[in-house]
């Protein structure tokens, strides 16, 4: 890695030798030292395995390589800021001699640096002609990994013994093999990290009876490292005679091979294969089809790169899980002890099978190492430690884990890889900030042709991603990877190749810290770790993480960072010196308490990524943003964008969220034509400002095909001027074909324009926008048609709302090419299909009647939702796939037809539907896998369907919510139904008490009930509420309902007293009671919560005016995190024993007048609650 570095100064030095002349002669001798010691890295390298004076060497060269960076980067920031701010005081008639623009001075100031920089540089050269390194003059990259890494040898012998789990994955493969298939030779790829387990599974298959039975012959070879067609071949033979092979014929293996194999059908498992050369592999295969012809053989590959099974795979890769924390502990078990072990042991032996992580790899190593270890003290020891750090694990797993580390191409990956150790354990990795992480750190050097550091980024990302190295990947709608996780073991692997270099502390750290280049700190908000902060201790540190932890000026002695990163409403604000961190490329700040930005922070002019998110209270926007020329990602907040002037200027530019549209100069829309570099999602606001068609064609939007995601938004009143220009103002904004989504909201055209009207490219033929997965139509109140949108291949998301001028839906919108001609198969990919807020939407035409046109429409719809179309008369009722329906506002007639033939609906959710009395019965009958139903607003609604037992029908049905439906009543509830929400209705359904599987129930908004019925069966409910029930007198005892985590009773205005039983609620998390009847002149008793004390984290109050006091039961709930005290006018002194509430982290006091001041910082009252970290005063409604 340190190769990379080396030749990364290089070029670095070249590029300023022609930019200063004043220190030519300086940094061309820097530059030839650096030459010189490339020149002999490379024996260097080899050397340092069994030489440690030789180690030591390139320890000292990578700390003078980093110094040599950091002096360098400070020339080269110079020239920067001279070329911006000399041209910004050209109109001074005088400039100070002493300010810090002044070349000379700056060079004067850096002669002591230049001379340090070179006689650190003079050190390593004599140092490297004392070991007498051997010079190589043309070295590109060396990587420093020269460890001898033996290949892995497996066999297909299994110990029975030794596994546990995997039944269930085991007899799915084996099906899958043994059923019958036409293919010749299928390769079916077991992907999985390390320590996963693939080999134990690929034995399990390979020895089940089934799979014996089924193949004729079964075979296996250990790839490893070595992917080479003969000797994989050779070792097929060998498996196959039982005999050592000596031929050396491809040809003659070949022929032994096919007549060991004529006539027979075969399983071949190819364990451990690391290959990703396409060419390699297809002349494997290209063999092995010709020495068989037989149809139903079989190869069973395991890999931990997806890239290897992408290559080789006929059928969907296998992905292999973890173990569930049980079967961790069974196998630890296993190997710990042959007799029961003591309550004691078996609760922290389970805590410890947490810590593998699902690998049974660790499993049995840590079941290894307990074996030896029969005291509880000695388990509690590894109970609280890394298991890294007990004899025996890290050198068992380490090696093994490390194999990925070791087939990873690049050292600059190596290095993207070791860095992610900086983020603590379990940590969601934002993918996007990853990168722009990495680049900032300068591992993302592009080599040659139009390449970008972020597309290096991404390519790497991919690769720890196809190795198994990250994991949970998220993704959005356009199968963008947004986030992901590193297993624990894999962040213990990054950190021990890390070298020492990354530290990660929630906690005080007195050790030295000078070595650390790379820090992640931690606060609870009640324990703010310190760290040792003089330049001396941090002068090697480049990136700085805080959550929660605010340094104050001491963050500048951290004056070599590449990335900060401030986070948590512990940072209060940030020091206008930061433009003094002039190497920074990545500035990252989201705090609830900053209230201003220091305008310094326009003077970073080496910022690449500027993210101020999560900061609501910064009111006034940073201005000569446009300075900061080398910014190519802006995250900022929304209201900010209107103040940007001149970002033309910053041509790096790659992510650019919002731009609002002026009518100034610096704010119009032509800036963006400058910006071609652009990707990702860009919303245009305001394009009211944008005068006509040639103006709006400024912003080089065709040519911007990294942009995914595009919005055109219009923001007028309704009776501003006439809306005709812009048809012709989107008619000049025509993006390029990629795109993925487009919204258009506010258009006051009458028709779209005629990129959008036409399917197909008139000079190619290919279908125009045929990437477009997203569409969204809002607010387009004068448009009159639909554009044809049938035929795009991709859409799977379509909204429509607002648009009041849309009539009817017709052919058209299906397809102006053929009108869909017999066979054509219209919205072939669309998932989700919104319509709304239409008022003078008629007619929809069914493109599928009648049935013999042969067309098929809307094939894989899976979620249509119809709202505010009141007066449509008639619809489509063929939606074969169709799973969610929801519907409002609509006529019976129109309901009962779309509704006539749906079979597949699993939910289904109905508003105000005129002039029906109940469900069509044909609707629950004919679609048996409703799983949920949500009927509401439906005045006249008396019963659900006709038929006397509703339920018969719904046995799939877990979820029901019934609101405002006065009129209807409910006789009994499905009994295993699990979730039911009861709100504004007269009388509750009967038979409550037989729904033993019920985890939810919400009573809310139900004014005439005066008493809830016995709820004492259900015994699996984990949340009850009961809301606003004006006339409610009693609550009936709880004590039954043993998994309760969430109660809440409030609002009741007629309660004096809370339920009997609350004491026996002991999994209890969430209380939030009150108000309750006001002429009481004290809360009722919470005697019965006392009893909670080990369970109960949150709690809510809500008072009324008669009130002065919170009960004084709550100070023994001494696992409170959080409190709300909301309405308690009456209140004016908190009490003292506020103090004991050490757990608590939040408290929140909602519209109580009294408290309001005396609580404020500063505030009388504020001492007792000093020692909350979070609080929170206000007046609002929520």
């Amino acid at each position: 890695m340190i190769g990379e570095i080396v030749s990364k100064l290089i070029s670095y030095a070249t590029e300023l030798i022609g930019s200063d002349r004043g220190c030519e002669v300086e940094l061309k001798g820097i530059r030839q030292s650096l030459i010189m010691i490339r020149a002999v890295l490379t024996d260097a390298e080899r050397r340092q395995v069994r030489d440690e004076s030789v180690k030591l060497w390139l320890q000292m060269l990578e700390d003078v390589a980093y110094e040599v960076d950091d002096g360098l980067d400070e020339f080269a920031y110079e020239n920067l800021r001279l070329k911006i701010e000399v041209g910004n005081q050209r109109k001074r008639k005088v400039r100070d001699f002493c300010s810090t623009s002044n070349p000379g001075l700056f060079r004067f100031s850096m002669a002591d640096k230049i001379k340090a920089i070179q006689e650190s540089l003079v050190r390593v050269e004599d140092l490297a002609n004392k070991y007498g390194f051997a010079k190589l003059l043309l070295v590109e990259s060396v990587d420093t990994n020269n460890e001898i890494i033996p290949n892995r040898e497996t066999n297909s012998f299994l110990n029975h013994s030794e596994v546990i789990g995997r039944q269930n994955d085991v007899l799915e493969i084996v099906n899958l093999l043994t059923s019958t298939t036409n293919q010749q030779l299928s390769v079916l790829p077991i992907v999985g990290m390390a320590g996963l387990g693939k080999t134990t599974f690929a034995k399990l298959v390979y020895n089940h009876e089934l799979v014996k039975k089924h193949f004729d012959k079964t075979i296996w070879v250990c790839v490893s490292d070595n992917f080479n067609e003969k000797r994989i071949l050779r070792e097929i033979l060998e498996s196959l005679t039982n005999k050592s092979s000596q031929l050396q014929s491809e040809n003659a293996i070949l022929q032994n091979l096919q007549k060991e194999l004529q006539g027979k059908r075969y399983l071949l498992i190819l364990d451990d294969v690391w290959n990703e050369d396409h060419m390699i592999w297809d002349k494997l295969i290209g063999c092995l089809l010709g020495i068989n012809s037989n149809i139903g053989n079989n190869i069973i590959v395991t890999t931990r790169s997806d890239n290897v099974a992408k290559i080789m795979k006929t059928i969907p890769s296998y992905h292999l899980e973890k173990l569930l924390e049980d079967e961790c502990w069974s196998i630890i078990k296993k190997m710990v002890s042959s007799t029961p072990l003591t309550p004691d042991l078996e609760t922290i032996g389970y805590d410890i099978a947490k810590k593998c992580g699902g690998v049974p790899l660790a499993a049995k190593v840590l079941g290894g190492t307990m074996a030896r270890k029969n005291e509880k003290n000695e388990w509690l020891a590894i109970q609280s430690n890394e298991i890294w750090n007990f004899p025996g694990v890290s050198n068992k797993m380490l090696p093994i884990l490390k194999l990925s580390f070791d087939h990873l191409q690049s050292p600059s990956l190596k290095k993207c890889f070791a860095y992610c150790s900086v983020f603590p354990k379990d940590y969601e990795i934002e993918k996007e900030e990853l990168i722009q992480f990495w680049m900032a750190e300068g591992f993302l050097q592009p080599s040659q042709g139009s390449v970008v550091m972020e597309d290096i980024g991404n390519m790497y990302f991919d690769i720890l991603l196809a190795n198994s190295l990250f994991q949970d990947e998220k993704k959005d709608e356009f199968d963008n990877i947004i986030n992901c996780k590193m297993h624990d073991l894999v962040h213990d692997l990054a950190l021990s190749v890390s070298k020492s270099e990354t530290l990660f502390l929630n906690k005080d750290f007195e050790g030295d810290i000078s070595h650390i280049r790379y820090l992640f700190i931690e606060s609870d908000g009640k324990i703010v770790p310190r760290i040792p902060s003089s330049k001396d201790d941090v002068r090697r540190m480049r990136t700085f993480v805080s959550n929660n932890v605010m340094l104050g000026n001491t963050l500048l002695n951290f004056n070599c960072l590449r990335v900060l990163k401030l986070y948590g409403d512990s940072i209060k604000e940030l020091p206008s010196s930061i433009s003094l961190l002039i190497h920074l490329r990545l500035l990252s700040v989201a705090s609830f308490s900053i209230r201003a930005l220091p305008k310094s922070i326009t003077k970073l002019y080496n910022l690449q990524t500027l993210r101020i998110k999560g900061c609501p209270n910064v009111r006034e926007p940073l201005e000569d943003l446009k300075q900061l020329i080398n910014l190519r990602h802006i995250y900022i907040p929304f209201g900010f964008y209107e103040k940007l002037k001149d970002i033309g200027k910053l041509t790096c530019l790659q992510t650019l969220p919002d731009f609002m549209v002026g009518q100034d100069a610096g704010h119009r829309i032509e800036e963006l034509g400058y910006l071609n570099q652009l990707r990702g999602k860009l919303n245009l606001l305001h394009l009211e400002h944008v005068r006509d068609k040639e103006e709006a064609r400024t912003a080089n939007l065709e040519e911007k095909a990294k942009i995914y995601k595009l919005g055109f938004y219009w923001f007028r009143e309704e009776r501003e001027g006439n809306h005709e220009n812009d048809e012709e103002l989107l008619e000049g904004l025509k993006p390029h074909r990629y795109l993925k989504s487009l919204t258009i909201y506010g258009f006051g055209g009458k028709k779209f324009p005629s990129w959008m009207l036409t399917s197909l490219d008139a000079w190619d033929g290919i279908l125009l926008f045929g990437n477009l997965i997203e569409i969204k139509f809002r607010e387009c109140r004068k448009c009159e048609v639909l554009p044809p949108l049938g035929l795009l291949p991709h859409l799977r998301v379509l909204t429509i709302v607002g648009m009041d001028g849309v009539r009817r839906i017709g052919t058209e919108f299906y397809s102006n090419y053929n009108n869909g001609s017999d066979g054509t198969m219209l919205f072939p990919a669309l998932r989700k299909l919104y319509l709304g807020k239409m008022p003078n939407f008629v007619e929809w035409t069914d493109m599928m009647e009648p049935a013999t046109t042969g067309l098929m429409v809307f094939p894989w719809l899976e979620e249509l939702s119809i709202k505010g179309c009141s007066q449509l008369t008639s619809a489509p009722c063929h939606f074969s796939s169709l799973k969610k329906l929801h519907i409002r506002d609509m006529c019976s007639m129109t309901f009962e037809n779309i509704i006539s033939k749906l079979t597949t609906l699993t939910s289904l959710e109905v508003w105000k539907i005129s002039e029906l009395a109940c469900l069509p019965e044909k609707l629950l009958q004919n679609n048996a896998s409703l799983m949920s139903l949500m009927i509401s607003g439906w005045a006249d609604l008396e019963s659900i369907v006709p038929h006397e037992d509703v339920w018969a029908f719904c046995t799939s049905l877990r979820s029901l919510k019934i609101e405002d439906c006065w009129k209807l009543q409910i006789q009994g509830v499905p009994s295993h139904l699990q979730r039911l929400k009861i709100s504004g209705c007269v009388i509750l359904p009967t038979g409550l008490q037989s729904c033993t599987s019920l985890t939810l129930l919400e009573i809310q908004n139900c004014r005439d009930l005066n008493s809830v019925p016995n709820l004492g069966h259900l015994h699996s409910l984990t949340q009850l509420t009961i809301w606003s029930c004006d006339n409610l007198i009693s609550i009936p005892d709880l004590r039954g309902l043993h998994s309760l985590i969430e109660l809440q009773i409030c609002d009741c205005p007629k309660l004096t007293s809370l339920p009997e039983g609350l004491e026996s609620l002991t999994r209890l998390k969430t209380l939030v009671i009150g108000k309750f009847c006001e002429e009481l002149d004290d809360f009722p008793s919470l005697v019965s919560i006392e009893h909670l004390h080990s369970s109960l984290q949150h709690l809510s109050l809500k008072g009324w005016p008669k009130l002065k006091s919170i009960p004084a039961n709550i100070q023994g709930l001494t696992a409170l995190k959080s409190l709300k005290i909301t309405e308690f006018d009456g209140m004016e002194t908190l009490p003292e024993w506020l103090t004991k509430l050490s757990s608590l982290q939040t408290l929140r006091i909602r519209r109580c007048s009294k408290l309001k001041e005396s609580c404020a910082i500063g505030g009388k009252e504020r001492y007792k609650i000093a020692h909350i970290p979070n609080i929170t005063i206000w007046d609002g409604i929520f």
